[in-house]
């Protein structure tokens, strides 16, 4: 869209022309803006999942089934979004489980069962070699043509690979030869297999986020022959329970965005409080994390009015200002800003003191500075990102990327999602201080595909980073947005490898968040699409199912 110029009056009676990107509007308007729980459904549904769990533990822990049969189940259950109530016990089982063939060395033989025990491994924590698929290779390391038309071994394949890290050779060609043949069989196979390996290759297990796969493969696995009723059931009452509350919690964070005004009061930003709360959703979705999701929503929220203040609205005389008021970090600051940057401040701030005393409560206080901190070094790293971008002075590109993996939000995000999190200790606290490759891999992930999604909207009215690498390195528009995009799939791979490094060090809780977050950009920026700006078709009908429509019985 075609941003518009408009004069705006300020403090000192002057005006000036403001480029006014023309965002769409929000589309959900009253959707969300009240829910009243149905106490007795709540209570039917919590009653018959109770009795539930117990019979799908004892599931799990039955002796009498395979290891390949163990592993099975694990997954069905993690991909109907049950997993978090068995977290100890599955844990415990995927363990003995590696360590049974760490000893024998002895694996199936099946290209299914084999790629799926890889991926559980991985996705545990738990680093088997890619070894496992030698048996599968021609000398040539080239994957067998019988394995072709094994249409279910190489859905498995396609997602086992997508855990694979810079070390795994053979996963690569594993990638290329899964891909291929599923788009061939794809337009032979039955209607149902063929939906399912059309979505596979759209939105791969590894980076969807997890509730999204929850409510598709409940689609999926209610149309299996070998369906486990038990286990159906269980995940249908689930996944209403924990969207009624979503459905509170989203109630509140539209009636907190009201009473802050950072939507009515700031007509040039995005309106984009359902999506923010989306974010949070992706960030964590089990029930205990109410918390981490509610303060992740604001921190979203804000970032989205502050972000546009920099990118589309402030002058840099503005923007001086504003980022040095961030600084400050004071209320008596406020008479210094313009009208609209008044009220995102004030709701930084207000969001700020709410986050102060839950953590002083709780002897945390570190994990407050940390917020701050974040806050302060995205204003200023925004602010060197206008004083580039508003006279399209185009810097070199280690430069804007380097800045850039701040403005990315990432070194805020992250910090904001542990917030809620006690096993987020100062040691952890301190380690993320250090940027971690995981963090800095994630940033990546988010600037660079963000950076393709955006452009076509930015480049209409400020400088972006595609135009500083197409400048810096004298590449074309399509050359450079290539690149982008292979920068990230490499960073995917920087994140799989240091999952499994810290997975020892680190709690496996809180190196999911990083995992998320990189899901939740997957999501929203999918095939060059900023989805954030423009939900039509991108989340929106993710939004419907998770936040608004109820699965039939």
């Amino acid at each position: 869209m075609v941003p518009t110029e408009a004069a705006v009056p300020l403090q000192n009676q002057s005006e000036i022309l403001r480029p006014l990107p023309d965002f769409p509007d929000d589309i959900w308007s009253d959707h969300f803006d009240f829910f009243s729980q149905d106490q007795q459904v709540y209570d039917m549904y919590a009653k018959e999942i109770k009795m539930l769990k117990e019979e799908v533990r004892n599931m799990l822990l039955a002796t009498e089934n395979t290891i390949t049969e163990k592993l099975s189940l694990i997954d069905i259950v993690q991909r109907l979004g049950i997993s978090y109530h068995y977290g100890a016990e599955i844990a415990n089982l995927v363990e003995k489980t590696f360590k049974v063939y760490a000893n024998t060395k002895e694996y199936p033989d099946d290209l299914l069962s084999v790629a799926l025990h890889f991926r559980l491994f991985r996705q545990h924590g738990f680093n088997i070699s890619e070894s496992i698929f030698y048996q599968f290779v021609e000398t040539d390391g080239k994957f067998k043509e019988s394995l072709s038309t094994d249409i279910k071994g190489l859905l498995s394949l396609y997602e086992a690979a997508q855990v694979r890290t810079h070390k795994d050779i053979i996963l690569e060609e594993a990638l290329a030869f899964a891909e291929a043949n599923l788009k061939h069989v794809a337009s032979y196979t039955s209607h149902s297999l063929a939906k399912q390996v059309n979505y596979t290759l759209k939105q791969a297990l590894h980076k969807c986020i997890p509730r999204i796969e929850a409510r598709h493969y409940i689609s999926v696995y209610e149309e299996d022959e070998c369906r486990n009723h038990l286990l159906l059931k269980f995940a249908k009452l689930d996944y209403n329970l924990l969207q009624m509350l979503y459905k509170q919690e989203l109630s509140e964070i539209i009636r907190w965005g009201n009473e802050s005004e950072i939507v009515s009061k700031l007509p040039y930003s995005r309106a984009r409080l359902v999506e923010s709360y989306f974010y949070g959703l992706g960030m964590f979705f089990e029930p205990q994390h109410s918390l981490g999701r509610i303060i992740s929503a604001k921190t979203t929220a804000l970032l989205t009015a502050i972000d546009d203040t920099y990118d589309s609205y402030g002058t840099l005389d503005e923007l001086i200002t504003f980022t040095d008021a961030i600084e400050r970090w004071d209320a008596k600051e406020i008479d210094r800003l313009s009208i609209c940057m008044r009220t995102s401040y004030l709701a930084l701030l207000n969001v700020s003191d709410g986050v102060d005393n839950e953590l002083t409560a709780q002897q945390r206080s570190y994990a407050s500075d940390k917020y701050k901190d974040e806050w302060k070094q995205y204003a200023r790293s925004s602010y060197i990102e206008a004083l580039w971008f508003i006279p399209r002075e185009l810097p070199a590109f280690p430069d804007y990327l380097s800045n850039g993996l701040v403005t990315s939000l990432c070194y805020l995000l992250i910090p904001t999602a542990l917030l809620a999190m006690e096993c987020a200790t100062e040691d952890v606290y301190d380690w993320l201080s250090n940027y971690p490759k995981i963090l800095v891999s994630l940033a990546k992930i988010c600037r660079l595909t963000n950076d393709i999604g955006s452009y076509e909207r930015e480049k209409q009215y400020r400088g972006t980073g595609i135009e500083c690498y197409m400048k810096h390195y004298n590449v074309s528009e399509l050359e450079a947005k290539k690149k982008f995009a292979d920068i990230a799939e490499d960073a995917w791979k920087d994140i799989n490898e240091e999952f499994l490094k810290l997975s020892t060090t680190i709690p496996t809780e809180i190196l999911e968040r990083f995992l998320n977050l990189a899901r939740i950009v997957n999501v929203f920026y999918k095939q060059g699409v900023d989805g954030f700006t423009n939900p039509h078709n991108v989340v929106e009908p993710h939004i419907i199912d998770l936040l608004r429509d109820p699965i039939n019985f």
